[in-house]
């Protein structure tokens, strides 16, 4: 199997919220913070054949980026996986599922959602980059009632810098405030 460059994508995105992920058989992958307050789901174009767990997705994506045109084979017998590319293999381990916050085994069903909005991957770069640089701790999503804005922000000191990025959207007055640090690992 190899992984296509939207999947290594969502997968990266994915590490920020929790650096373990457990593979299930199929093509959707989720994921879960350690909180267990964000929760993540995608479709990707790869069928996973075997269920799997990966203990630090980061280091796995480091050592497929670092390879040319890796391929994948799942060795669940062996409890590792096998990256082969050129004429290199390497093994690489896999964990027990007990060892990472894995998202529940039931599908969770929203079916009245109080907020939608959509929420581009560049904005949201944009938001946690100069959320580090500009020492802000929170994440809030913000809606007026006609457009929805992710912005950074320090909720205990309003007068302190802010930075917002807008998102057309119609929904109730709200503001939903978030730790930078609990759901996005301090990464930017």
């Amino acid at each position: 199997m190899k992984l296509s460059e939207s999947t290594i994508n969502v997968l990266k995105n994915f590490a920020t919220i929790n650096a373990g992920m457990q593979f299930k058989e199929g093509s959707v992958v989720r994921t879960i913070s350690k909180g267990q307050n964000v929760l993540g789901k995608a479709t990707v174009t790869e069928n996973f054949e075997k269920d799997f767990v990966i203990y630090d997705l980061n280091r796995f994506l480091s050592l497929c980026s670092s390879l040319t045109d890796p391929e994948i084979v799942i060795n669940t017998d062996a409890n590792n996986l096998t990256v082969k590319s050129g004429t290199s293999k390497t093994t690489y381990g896999l964990a027990d599922e007990s060892m990472i916050v894995a998202p529940p085994a039931k599908e969770l069903k929203i079916e009245n959602s109080e907020v939608n909005f959509r929420l581009t991957k560049d904005d949201m770069n944009q938001v946690l980059k100069l959320s580090g640089i500009l020492g802000l701790p929170n994440i809030a999503v913000v809606g007026d009632g006609e457009s929805v804005s992710i912005s950074a922000l320090d909720v205990k000191n309003v007068k302190a810098v802010a930075i917002r990025c807008e998102s057309k959207s119609l929904f109730d007055d709200s503001l939903i405030p978030s730790n930078v640090e609990s759901h996005f690992s301090g990464r930017t």
